[in-house]
């Protein structure tokens, strides 16, 4: 079984992205009105989207305001890319542990 594992291990390893673009953050896109009296908004037609990166490191968080939809959707991409990492990291580590276990036998 301890092949078979190792094996698993080497798929896994072999499926993580890239990570110079990896983003641990969150992401929020919003809509909001522009305060002109007759603007397309007032009717329910929302500016943007606009978006904003959440970033918490230590306990603080700070958020960037992301000024164009491509920037936005790039700093989407690097974070699906950071989950991506971050559930492969822990099937590695459980396929890790295991074989710990075996070799301990």
């Amino acid at each position: 079984m301890n092949k078979g594992l190792r094996e698993r291990r080497k798929e896994l390893i072999k499926k993580i992205p890239p990570l110079d673009g990896v983003i641990r953050a969150t992401i929020r896109e919003t809509y909001a009105p522009c305060g002109k009296a007759n603007c397309k908004c007032k009717r329910g037609y929302l500016h943007g989207p606009y978006y904003y990166l959440a970033v918490t490191t230590k306990r603080k968080t700070t958020v960037y305001y992301l000024p164009s939809r491509e920037l936005g959707k790039k700093a989407k991409r690097g974070i699906e890319s950071y989950n991506k990492l971050w559930n492969l990291l822990c099937k590695i580590s459980e396929i890790n542990i295991k074989i710990l276990k075996e070799e301990k036998k």
